[in-house]
């Protein structure tokens, strides 16, 4: 997308998982950090890069006065919920607590750095230019994230393009990206949570890009979800 690709991060990750986070019952997870989706895999019949597009699509959809990106609110991070899949905003700068219920046996998508592109920008004019305008700020960043204070490893692995989808972007939205339907691809690296189990749980997020060759995509961002997830009504 216009802007995210602008304002897209790059990467040298450290991170992990514990898999007494979560139920030992999970069989789809990483066999790396159990309870974590593998860019290979397919949650609920859909292959991941395709959920990466579901996350650009919710994202670009949603008005902005009730974008959960900016001037967060608890209530904002039900906006536009639908399916297996709980989305989460990414955070472009400063440092945030954000709080948020979610309902039992939801897996949770977060972006950590990415970026995406579509027809709609003029510098693209074939679909050469959009896999590197979709690529262009995944460089040069330093990404933390934990869960329940136990990191997520080898991170650098996941990183995953969508493959070329159809993305449709409404008047208000908060990248003030041209309206229209447009085929888009978009790239990067993202924490996929299998549900987690009923209660409360922390994700912490940390991104530090730096880039000697364009500095419009450097920034700071420090960012936690307070998750608390519904019981289970089974």
């Amino acid at each position: 997308m216009t802007l995210m690709a602008k304002l897209g991060l790059a990467f040298a990750f450290t991170v992990a998982f514990a898999s007494s986070i979560f139920p030992l019952t999970n069989v789809s997870g990483d066999s790396v950090n159990p309870g974590v989706y593998a860019p290979n895999s397919t949650p609920y019949g859909t292959p991941y890069k395709e959920w990466i597009a579901k996350w650009w699509q919710w994202t670009i959809s949603i008005p902005v006065s009730q974008h959960p990106r900016d001037n967060y609110t608890s209530e904002k991070c039900a906006n536009k919920q639908e399916g297996p899949v709980w989305f989460l905003a990414d955070q472009l700068g400063g440092r945030e607590e954000r709080t948020c219920t979610i309902p039992a046996g939801k897996a949770v998508l977060i972006p950590l750095l990415t970026g995406e592109c579509d027809y709609g920008l003029p510098e693209v004019k074939n679909d050469q230019d959009l896999r590197r305008c979709a690529m262009a700020g995944d460089e040069y960043g330093i990404i933390d994230a934990t869960v329940d204070g136990v990191k997520i490893k080898d991170l650098e692995k996941y990183r995953t393009q969508s493959g070329f989808y159809n993305i449709t972007i409404s008047q208000d939205n908060i990248y003030e990206a041209p309206a229209g339907n447009f085929r888009a691809m978009a790239d990067g690296f993202y924490v996929f949570l299998e549900p987690l189990p009923s209660g409360k749980h922390d994700i912490h997020l940390k991104v530090s890009v730096l880039n000697p060759v364009d500095s419009s995509f450097n920034y700071n961002a420090d960012w936690t979800y307070h998750l608390l997830v519904e019981p289970s009504t089974n």
